[in-house]
Protein backbone atom coordinates (compact mmCIF):
# COMPACT_ATOMS: atom_id res chain seq x y z
CA UNK A 1 0.00 0.00 0.00
CA UNK A 2 1.72 3.54 -1.15
CA UNK A 3 1.64 5.92 1.56
CA UNK A 4 -0.82 8.59 1.37
CA UNK A 5 0.05 12.52 0.49
CA UNK A 6 -1.31 14.25 3.45
CA UNK A 7 -3.45 17.39 2.50
CA UNK A 8 -2.11 20.68 2.00
CA UNK A 9 0.90 19.68 0.35
CA UNK A 10 -0.42 21.40 -2.88
CA UNK A 11 3.51 22.28 -4.35
CA UNK A 12 3.96 20.44 -7.54
CA UNK A 13 6.68 17.02 -7.04
CA UNK A 14 9.90 18.17 -7.80
CA UNK A 15 13.14 15.69 -8.14
CA UNK A 16 15.90 15.67 -6.27
CA UNK A 17 19.09 13.99 -7.45
CA UNK A 18 21.41 12.85 -5.02
CA UNK A 19 24.23 15.73 -5.54
CA UNK A 20 21.21 18.09 -4.95
CA UNK A 21 19.61 16.93 -1.61
CA UNK A 22 23.35 18.31 -0.03
CA UNK A 23 22.99 20.71 2.69
CA UNK A 24 25.46 20.38 4.92
CA UNK A 25 28.93 18.93 4.99
CA UNK A 26 28.98 17.49 1.58
CA UNK A 27 27.85 14.65 2.94
CA UNK A 28 24.73 13.95 0.83
CA UNK A 29 25.91 14.83 -2.26
CA UNK A 30 27.75 10.98 -2.11
CA UNK A 31 25.09 8.98 -1.94
CA UNK A 32 24.66 4.75 -1.97
CA UNK A 33 21.31 5.32 -4.22
CA UNK A 34 21.40 6.60 -7.48
CA UNK A 35 17.83 7.13 -7.97
CA UNK A 36 16.62 10.70 -7.93
CA UNK A 37 14.00 11.38 -5.37
CA UNK A 38 10.89 13.13 -5.67
CA UNK A 39 9.09 15.60 -2.54
CA UNK A 40 5.64 14.44 -3.43
CA UNK A 41 4.30 16.90 -0.43
CA UNK A 42 6.39 19.71 0.65
CA UNK A 43 6.97 20.66 4.55
CA UNK A 44 3.70 21.76 6.15
CA UNK A 45 2.73 21.49 9.66
CA UNK A 46 5.64 19.43 10.58
CA UNK A 47 5.13 17.03 7.37
CA UNK A 48 6.10 16.12 4.27
CA UNK A 49 6.23 13.12 1.59
CA UNK A 50 8.70 11.50 -0.56
CA UNK A 51 8.83 9.10 -3.12
CA UNK A 52 11.73 6.87 -5.20
CA UNK A 53 11.51 4.27 -7.57
CA UNK A 54 14.26 1.30 -7.13
CA UNK A 55 15.25 0.56 -10.61
CA UNK A 56 17.15 -2.66 -11.24
CA UNK A 57 20.56 -0.64 -12.49
CA UNK A 58 21.16 0.68 -9.33
CA UNK A 59 24.88 -0.10 -8.22
CA UNK A 60 24.37 -1.74 -4.79
CA UNK A 61 22.02 -4.73 -6.74
CA UNK A 62 25.47 -6.39 -8.43
CA UNK A 63 26.65 -7.04 -4.54
CA UNK A 64 23.59 -7.27 -2.51
CA UNK A 65 23.40 -10.57 -3.21
CA UNK A 66 24.74 -11.14 -6.60
CA UNK A 67 22.40 -13.72 -6.91
CA UNK A 68 19.58 -11.94 -5.63
CA UNK A 69 19.38 -8.27 -5.30
CA UNK A 70 17.76 -6.90 -1.90
CA UNK A 71 17.94 -3.41 -1.08
CA UNK A 72 20.54 -2.75 1.80
CA UNK A 73 18.22 -1.85 4.98
CA UNK A 74 20.77 1.02 5.11
CA UNK A 75 19.95 2.44 1.49
CA UNK A 76 16.13 2.65 2.82
CA UNK A 77 17.86 4.68 5.65
CA UNK A 78 19.43 7.15 2.77
CA UNK A 79 16.67 7.56 1.32
CA UNK A 80 15.17 8.75 4.45
CA UNK A 81 17.61 10.88 5.21
CA UNK A 82 17.75 12.34 1.35
CA UNK A 83 14.23 12.80 1.77
CA UNK A 84 14.69 14.95 5.20
CA UNK A 85 17.60 17.05 3.66
CA UNK A 86 15.09 17.93 1.18
CA UNK A 87 12.20 19.11 3.27
CA UNK A 88 14.28 20.09 6.67
CA UNK A 89 12.90 23.53 7.97
CA UNK A 90 16.80 24.90 8.10
CA UNK A 91 19.94 23.79 7.17
CA UNK A 92 20.92 20.28 8.71
CA UNK A 93 23.45 17.90 9.33
CA UNK A 94 22.88 14.04 10.29
CA UNK A 95 24.14 13.50 14.23
CA UNK A 96 22.44 10.27 14.72
CA UNK A 97 20.11 7.46 13.76
CA UNK A 98 18.23 7.16 16.77
CA UNK A 99 16.38 3.91 15.53
CA UNK A 100 15.81 1.85 12.66
CA UNK A 101 13.45 -1.41 11.93
CA UNK A 102 12.79 -3.17 8.91
CA UNK A 103 9.34 -4.66 8.46
CA UNK A 104 9.62 -5.64 4.87
CA UNK A 105 12.29 -6.31 2.00
CA UNK A 106 12.28 -3.64 -1.06
CA UNK A 107 13.15 -5.02 -4.07
CA UNK A 108 14.04 -3.94 -7.93
CA UNK A 109 11.16 -2.63 -9.21
CA UNK A 110 10.21 -1.24 -5.80
CA UNK A 111 8.46 2.53 -5.62
CA UNK A 112 9.45 3.76 -2.10
CA UNK A 113 7.47 6.16 -0.36
CA UNK A 114 8.17 8.39 2.35
CA UNK A 115 6.00 10.06 4.88
CA UNK A 116 7.74 12.17 7.14
CA UNK A 117 7.59 14.31 10.68
CA UNK A 118 9.14 16.67 11.96
CA UNK A 119 10.00 17.88 15.13
CA UNK A 120 12.27 20.69 17.16
CA UNK A 121 14.09 19.04 20.08
CA UNK A 122 16.79 21.25 21.41
CA UNK A 123 18.78 23.30 19.20
CA UNK A 124 18.21 20.29 16.74
CA UNK A 125 15.49 18.67 14.96
CA UNK A 126 14.51 14.93 15.17
CA UNK A 127 12.36 13.46 11.44
CA UNK A 128 10.33 10.42 11.87
CA UNK A 129 10.12 8.47 8.52
CA UNK A 130 7.45 5.57 7.56
CA UNK A 131 9.04 3.67 4.55
CA UNK A 132 6.29 1.57 2.44
CA UNK A 133 6.09 -0.32 -0.77
CA UNK A 134 3.19 -1.85 -2.41
CA UNK A 135 3.41 -4.81 -0.36
CA UNK A 136 3.35 -2.55 2.89
CA UNK A 137 5.43 -0.68 5.33
CA UNK A 138 9.39 -1.67 4.78
CA UNK A 139 10.68 0.32 7.21
CA UNK A 140 10.56 3.09 10.31
CA UNK A 141 13.40 5.17 10.87
CA UNK A 142 14.02 8.04 13.52
CA UNK A 143 16.94 10.79 12.48
CA UNK A 144 18.37 13.04 14.45
CA UNK A 145 19.62 16.61 12.81
CA UNK A 146 21.87 19.20 14.33
CA UNK A 147 22.05 22.72 12.69
CA UNK A 148 24.45 23.13 9.67
CA UNK A 149 27.90 24.20 10.94
CA UNK A 150 27.34 22.82 14.63
CA UNK A 151 30.26 20.22 15.62
CA UNK A 152 29.42 16.72 15.90
CA UNK A 153 28.51 15.24 19.59
CA UNK A 154 31.64 13.70 21.19
CA UNK A 155 31.82 10.04 21.57
CA UNK A 156 30.25 9.51 25.11
CA UNK A 157 32.32 7.78 27.96
CA UNK A 158 36.22 7.24 28.08
CA UNK A 159 38.16 6.21 25.34
CA UNK A 160 37.61 2.49 24.25
CA UNK A 161 40.56 0.42 25.10
CA UNK A 162 43.40 -0.83 22.29
CA UNK A 163 42.23 -4.02 20.96
CA UNK A 164 44.19 -6.74 22.12
CA UNK A 165 46.38 -8.70 20.70
CA UNK A 166 44.72 -12.09 18.75
CA UNK A 167 45.13 -14.84 20.09
CA UNK A 168 46.46 -17.88 18.54
CA UNK A 169 42.90 -19.54 18.41
CA UNK A 170 41.70 -16.27 16.97
CA UNK A 171 43.78 -15.44 14.21
CA UNK A 172 42.79 -12.99 11.79
CA UNK A 173 40.74 -13.87 8.60
CA UNK A 174 42.34 -13.67 5.27
CA UNK A 175 40.71 -11.42 2.22
CA UNK A 176 39.25 -14.82 1.12
CA UNK A 177 37.81 -15.88 4.27
CA UNK A 178 36.02 -12.11 4.69
CA UNK A 179 34.05 -13.33 1.18
CA UNK A 180 33.45 -16.80 2.12
CA UNK A 181 31.85 -15.47 5.49
CA UNK A 182 29.99 -12.75 3.90
CA UNK A 183 27.57 -13.28 0.85
CA UNK A 184 28.03 -9.23 -0.27
CA UNK A 185 30.17 -9.14 -3.29
CA UNK A 186 31.42 -5.87 -4.75
CA UNK A 187 30.61 -2.69 -4.61
CA UNK A 188 28.96 -3.72 -1.71
CA UNK A 189 31.61 -5.98 0.10
CA UNK A 190 32.57 -3.22 2.93
CA UNK A 191 35.39 -4.99 5.04
CA UNK A 192 38.71 -5.16 3.81
CA UNK A 193 40.10 -7.12 6.43
CA UNK A 194 39.72 -8.73 9.51
CA UNK A 195 42.38 -7.49 12.25
CA UNK A 196 40.88 -9.92 15.42
CA UNK A 197 38.51 -12.27 15.88
CA UNK A 198 37.30 -14.24 18.60
CA UNK A 199 34.19 -16.36 17.91
CA UNK A 200 31.34 -15.34 20.31
CA UNK A 201 32.65 -12.79 21.59
CA UNK A 202 34.08 -9.54 19.41
CA UNK A 203 35.81 -8.82 16.19
CA UNK A 204 38.09 -5.83 14.85
CA UNK A 205 37.68 -5.48 11.42
CA UNK A 206 39.16 -2.40 8.41
CA UNK A 207 37.71 -0.71 5.53
CA UNK A 208 40.31 1.48 3.37
CA UNK A 209 37.24 3.83 1.86
CA UNK A 210 38.79 4.96 -1.76
CA UNK A 211 37.62 7.17 -4.48
CA UNK A 212 37.34 3.62 -6.61
CA UNK A 213 33.88 2.87 -5.05
CA UNK A 214 31.14 3.73 -7.15
CA UNK A 215 29.02 6.48 -5.36
CA UNK A 216 31.84 9.31 -5.90
CA UNK A 217 31.69 8.20 -9.72
CA UNK A 218 31.47 11.51 -11.80
CA UNK A 219 32.18 13.56 -8.22
CA UNK A 220 35.02 15.93 -8.69
CA UNK A 221 37.71 14.80 -5.57
CA UNK A 222 37.53 17.50 -2.82
CA UNK A 223 37.20 17.91 1.05
CA UNK A 224 33.21 17.56 0.77
CA UNK A 225 33.29 14.20 -0.39
CA UNK A 226 32.55 12.81 3.08
CA UNK A 227 31.82 8.77 3.18
CA UNK A 228 28.03 8.25 3.22
CA UNK A 229 27.15 7.39 6.92
CA UNK A 230 24.73 4.88 5.91
CA UNK A 231 27.64 3.32 4.35
CA UNK A 232 29.82 3.33 7.68
CA UNK A 233 26.35 1.34 9.36
CA UNK A 234 26.43 -1.23 6.60
CA UNK A 235 30.37 -1.61 7.26
CA UNK A 236 29.78 -2.24 10.67
CA UNK A 237 27.26 -4.33 10.46
CA UNK A 238 29.10 -6.25 7.80
CA UNK A 239 31.87 -6.59 10.62
CA UNK A 240 28.92 -7.93 12.96
CA UNK A 241 27.69 -10.14 10.25
CA UNK A 242 31.14 -11.90 10.09
CA UNK A 243 31.58 -12.48 13.89
CA UNK A 244 27.93 -13.96 13.67
CA UNK A 245 28.81 -16.61 10.56
CA UNK A 246 32.16 -17.23 12.59
CA UNK A 247 30.29 -17.56 15.77
CA UNK A 248 27.28 -20.21 13.79
CA UNK A 249 28.83 -22.17 11.07
CA UNK A 250 25.28 -23.35 10.39
CA UNK A 251 24.02 -19.90 9.37
CA UNK A 252 26.57 -19.50 6.26
CA UNK A 253 24.12 -21.00 4.48
CA UNK A 254 21.72 -18.22 5.60
CA UNK A 255 20.65 -14.87 4.36
CA UNK A 256 22.15 -12.41 6.86
CA UNK A 257 19.21 -9.48 7.48
CA UNK A 258 19.70 -6.19 9.13
CA UNK A 259 16.29 -5.95 11.75
CA UNK A 260 17.07 -2.81 13.45
CA UNK A 261 19.83 -0.43 14.62
CA UNK A 262 19.50 1.94 17.70
CA UNK A 263 21.82 5.39 18.66
CA UNK A 264 24.36 4.94 15.87
CA UNK A 265 25.44 8.76 16.42
CA UNK A 266 28.40 9.94 13.66
CA UNK A 267 31.23 11.88 15.42
CA UNK A 268 33.49 12.57 12.69
CA UNK A 269 33.52 12.32 8.62
CA UNK A 270 35.10 10.14 6.83
CA UNK A 271 37.36 11.14 3.62
CA UNK A 272 38.70 8.81 1.16
CA UNK A 273 42.53 8.01 1.88
CA UNK A 274 41.25 6.90 5.13
CA UNK A 275 40.86 3.67 7.18
CA UNK A 276 37.89 3.10 9.53
CA UNK A 277 38.55 0.40 11.69
CA UNK A 278 35.22 -1.28 13.46
CA UNK A 279 35.09 -3.04 16.68
CA UNK A 280 32.31 -5.02 17.41
CA UNK A 281 31.02 -7.15 20.40
CA UNK A 282 28.26 -9.70 20.92
CA UNK A 283 26.07 -7.87 23.87
CA UNK A 284 23.47 -10.87 23.09
CA UNK A 285 22.90 -13.71 21.34
CA UNK A 286 19.28 -15.08 20.99
CA UNK A 287 18.53 -18.32 18.78
CA UNK A 288 18.64 -16.84 14.82
CA UNK A 289 18.73 -13.52 16.10
CA UNK A 290 22.34 -11.48 17.58
CA UNK A 291 22.86 -8.37 19.30
CA UNK A 292 25.90 -6.04 18.92
CA UNK A 293 27.63 -3.44 20.15
CA UNK A 294 30.49 -1.43 19.37
CA UNK A 295 31.84 1.88 17.57
CA UNK A 296 34.19 2.65 14.58
CA UNK A 297 37.34 4.75 14.87
CA UNK A 298 39.91 6.32 12.36
CA UNK A 299 43.19 6.41 14.17
CA UNK A 300 42.35 7.29 17.36
CA UNK A 301 39.49 9.41 15.92
CA UNK A 302 35.83 8.52 16.87
CA UNK A 303 33.72 7.80 14.18
CA UNK A 304 30.46 6.22 14.84
CA UNK A 305 28.93 4.65 18.07
CA UNK A 306 26.75 2.04 17.58
CA UNK A 307 24.58 1.06 20.80
CA UNK A 308 22.37 -1.52 19.35
CA UNK A 309 22.17 -3.32 16.02
CA UNK A 310 20.36 -6.36 16.06
CA UNK A 311 20.81 -8.98 13.00
CA UNK A 312 19.00 -12.24 11.95
CA UNK A 313 19.18 -15.01 9.84
CA UNK A 314 16.89 -15.95 7.67
CA UNK A 315 16.91 -19.42 4.83
CA UNK A 316 17.72 -17.74 1.58
CA UNK A 317 14.80 -19.62 -0.33
CA UNK A 318 12.32 -17.61 1.19
CA UNK A 319 13.34 -14.55 -0.04
CA UNK A 320 14.28 -15.75 -3.85
CA UNK A 321 10.78 -16.69 -4.11
CA UNK A 322 9.68 -13.24 -3.22
CA UNK A 323 12.08 -11.80 -5.61
CA UNK A 324 11.18 -14.46 -8.48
Amino acid sequence: MSAAVPEGGGAAPREVSPAGAAVADGAAGVSPVAARMTVTGALEDGRATARVAVDASEPVFAGHYPDFPIFPGVCVVECAHRAALSTAPEPVALAAVDSARFSGAVYPGDVIDLRLTWRRRGDGWRCSASASTARGEAASVRLRYRPAGQPPEPAAGPEPAAAPEPMAAAAPASAPAVADLLPHRYPMLLVDRVVELVPGERVTAVKAVTLNEPWYAGLTPGAGLAYPPSLVIESWGQAAGLLASADSPESRGQVMLFGSVADAAFHSPVRPGELIEHRVRIARSLGDSVIFEGESRCGSRPVMSVARMVMAFRPAGALKEATS
